[in-house]
Parts: structure tokens; C-alpha cells; sequence
């Protein structure tokens, strides 16, 4: 049983997360549709109507579903990330054709995502409905809670899971140039193997049944997730190790790249800060990596 907070407002993006909740509901789940009002929003009665059409939609697909509504007062990322605390997953939309709206809407998915405590699915506004393989990034740092929703999910739909290890050689910075040693590459690529090899552990482990396939890649992180989900992932799933929109701006984020760029939906699974990771790479195994 999952318990899904999922917001509902009256973008394309915000739409396109029933549309989502809809089609990956199990029996036995639990959904809070929720929409922040704040001052100079849309009226409550519009809000409620959204709201109560959401909900009519959900129970005639979903017989005996446990739905509640909610429309509370307030700034919208703080009390979607005060009312999704108590939730399994937060369902939120993407927006990404209108990026300007979005920024002076307050990059609202952005901003959530960077401070969450729980799984993030992002909902983009231009939705392909794929019904491919869950594709999850594979990094020793920020993946072993990614891993493990990752494989759930593909066990729950029955799909592939496909682990993507992307690695790059830092520069070093000198006066003179940007360098890197020749023998970097070569230990890079072990320590990804040894990563991906780890995650195939903790996976069998997990769900020993599930088709699983290991990828590495040359490059930047977001581009080999892309590039492996293709047209017909049905989810990419990605961790995060910043708690701060402002340490995530200065580190990158994979999830927010992901955002702006995927046809598919994003989960950004936060890593537990007391948890040890599961990929970790200190001992070696054979496992068959392309």
C-alpha cells in the first residue's frame, strides 16, 4: 500500500498529475488531492471543483479508493512539503514549455524537489506514455534509496529495470590548464563497474526475479539517463544528496536537468542522511555490464 499526496492546480503540468495517479494506483492505495491556495489564487470554488472532478475520475477507474481533499492556505512549496510528510510519495507537474511562467510562478517543482523528505514524482506537462523499462541513476553517493524505489516500481509493473552508471575524469585545475592523468580513465571506469556491480547486488537481493540490465556510460549524468530511457521509459528515477535549492544549484542537479528535459516522469528519491549507502563499491563482483 502506497500513500500518494498528489497536487492538483490548473496548469498543463498540474493536470497531467491525475492523469499520472491514475494509471499507478494499486489496490490498497491511498490518495490526498491537494491544491495550495494562496492570496490572489483562483477562487476556492474552482479549486474545489478541480478537486471533486479529480476525484469522481479516480473512483469510477479505481472502485473502493481512499480519497481525501485538501486545500490549504499558505506559501505553495512550504505547505506541499508540510503535507506530503506524511505521505509515501509527493505527485507534482513539470512545467517546461513555458519557462518563463515557471520562473515567475516561483519554480515551484524546482524548490520542492531540492527540500523534500520524500519520493518526488514530476509529472511533465508533454507526458509520453511509455510503458518501457524504469530507468535509475546509479551513484554510490545518493542511490541506494533511488535503488530501492527504482526496483519496486519495475517489480510492481512488471518492466525492466535498467541500472545507468554515467562517469566523467574531474579536471584537475592548474595555472597553466585544465589537465587530467591518462590513468584516471582507467580507474573511473573500474570504480563505475564496481558501482554498478554493487547495485546489481542489492537489487537481486531485493527482487531477485526482475529483469535488470546494467549500463555504463562516458558523460554527464541527466544525458545518459536520457538517452537510455528513450521514447518509452515509463519512469526515470534519480537521487538526491543536496537538502537545499541553494546547495543544488551550486552541485547540480541531475533531477532538476531531468525536468526540464524528460518526456517521462521523474522521481527524485532523497537519500536518508543516516543511511549507508548501498552501492558501495569496496568489494568487487562479476556482473555483466555493456
Amino acid at each position: 500500500m502506497t500513500s500518494y499526496t498528489v497536487a492538483v492546480d490548473d496548469t498543463d503540468a498540474g493536470s497531467r498529475t491525475i492523469e499520472w495517479i491514475d494509471e499507478n494506483l494499486r489496490p490498497g492505495d491511498r490518495v490526498r488531492l491537494l491544491t495550495v491556495s494562496e492570496l490572489y489564487s483562483e477562487t476556492v470554488l474552482r479549486t474545489e471543483q478541480r478537486l471533486e472532478q479529480a476525484e469522481t475520475r479516480l473512483r469510477r477507474r479505481h472502485p473502493g479508493l481512499m480519497v481525501e481533499q485538501s486545500v490549504p492556505e499558505g506559501p505553495t512549496v512550504e505547505r506541499l512539503l508540510l503535507d506530503s510528510e506524511d505521505s509515501d510519495v509527493l505527485v507534482l507537474g513539470a512545467r517546461q514549455a513555458h519557462v518563463v511562467l515557471a520562473t515567475l510562478g516561483g519554480r515551484i517543482a524546482e524548490r520542492v524537489v531540492a527540500r523534500t523528505t520524500v519520493p518526488v514524482v514530476a509529472v511533465p506537462e508533454h507526458w509520453h506514455h511509455g510503458a518501457g523499462p524504469v530507468v535509475v541513476g546509479v551513484d554510490g553517493r545518493t542511490a541506494s534509496a533511488a535503488l530501492a524505489f527504482a526496483a519496486d516500481q519495475a517489480a510492481v509493473r512488471g518492466s525492466e529495470l535498467v541500472l545507468v552508471r554515467a562517469w566523467d575524469i574531474p579536471l584537475t585545475i592548474s595555472p597553466y590548464a585544465n589537465i587530467y592523468l591518462a590513468d584516471d580513465r582507467e580507474l573511473w571506469e573500474h570504480e563505475s563497474t564496481l558501482e554498478l556491480q554493487a547495485a546489481s547486488r542489492a537489487v537481486a537481493d531485493r527482487h531477485p526475479d526482475l529483469d535488470v540490465r546494467a549500463v555504463r556510460r562516458h558523460g554527464q549524468t541527466a544525458t545518459a539517463l536520457l538517452d537510455e530511457a528513450g521514447a518509452d521509459a515509463s519512469l526515470i528515477v534519480t537521487g538526491r544528496r543536496h537538502r537545499t535549492a541553494i546547495g543544488a544549484f551550486l552541485g547540480g542537479s541531475v533531477g532538476e536537468a531531468l525536468m526540464h528535459r524528460s518526456h517521462a516522469p521523474i522521481c527524485i528519491v532523497p537519500q536518508p542522511a543516516a543511511a549507508v549507502p548501498a552501492t558501495a563499491s569496496d568489494v568487487p563482483a562479476p556482473a555483466e555490464v555493456h
